[in-house]
């Protein structure tokens, strides 16, 4: 049986059930493939209809939160038809998708590297909280890739401006530019994590469950008019033709290699 994403279920002092979602690939720094994807899709489904469910919390197990995609599975993928490619691409949006749709708060929790496609996952989560030595990095630029998936959720969280800043350098930013940006409302050192997780889900606890619900699906219909939903075909497409590249070939090459792509061979920050 597939363990990459694990559920676990608890209940607070009061009774309230709290479940956290669970990566747990840490040996690969929690990389998200095709079969971590699905179950989290999967997972989150599942709990949406749990009626006495208060809160979620989103965790990866190990030194990192999550390394973004698994470069295994993106060069599988460029293998693939152009039709098996858009199915494929599905995956991360899917995901994506089921954990924003949570009709309970969503806690994102980082330490270590948050890169790529574990941005997309923080954007999803209502309250995202970070340790303050955890790392960020919209890092598909510097593989020939395009973070295209997940840039509806992205915009929604950071804006437009902040993306283009993050997109279009692919530089790693700290905890406290990824406070500053909104990716995280909370920077915390890591002795006082654990505590402050306690806080919020007691808080949530203390609020009336279906007001808390009737506030989700508020602000889910208020997001239906940001028009970035429709985004999602186009988003797919790109990311389905972007990974079939020469260029992006070669960026992950060399990523695997351990030496700079081509393009970047003359830059003294190659690295």
């Amino acid at each position: 049986m597939d363990q990459s994403v694990v559920v676990h279920r608890r209940a607070l002092p009061g009774g309230a059930p709290v479940a956290e979602i669970r990566l747990m690939r840490p040996e690969r720094g929690n990389a998200l493939d095709e079969d971590m994807l699905g179950r989290i899709a999967r997972i989150a489904q599942d709990l949406a209809g749990e009626e006495a469910l208060r809160a979620v919390l989103l965790t990866g197990e190990g030194r990192h939160f999550c390394a973004g995609a698994d470069l295994g599975w993106m060069r599988r993928a460029a293998e693939l038809s152009g039709a098996e490619n858009l199915r494929d691409a599905a995956h991360l949006d899917r995901a994506l998708g089921s954990l924003a749709a949570l009709p309970v708060p969503l806690i994102a929790v980082v330490q270590g590297c948050c890169y790529g496609g574990g941005l997309g996952l923080i954007s999803c989560a209502d309250v995202a909280l970070a340790e303050a030595s955890a790392t960020f990095r919209f890092s598909e630029p510097r593989l020939g890739l395009v973070p295209a998936v997940i840039s509806p959720f992205v915009v929604r969280a950071i804006g437009l401006r902040r993306a283009r800043r993050r997109f279009l350098t692919a530089e790693p930013f700290g905890a406290d530019e990824a406070w500053a940006d909104g990716l995280v409302h909370e920077v915390l050192p890591a002795p006082a994590m654990q505590g402050r997780i306690e806080a919020l889900v007691a808080a949530i606890a203390a609020c009336g469950p279906q007001a808390l619900r009737q506030c989700k699906a508020l602000l889910a219909r208020l997001e239906r008019h940001d028009g970035l939903a429709d985004e999602t075909d186009h988003a797919r497409a790109l990311i389905a033709r972007m990974r079939t590249t020469p260029e992006a070939q070669e960026g992950m090459a060399a990523f695997l290699a351990k030496r700079p792509p081509a393009w970047a061979a003359a830059s003294p920050d190659a690295d």
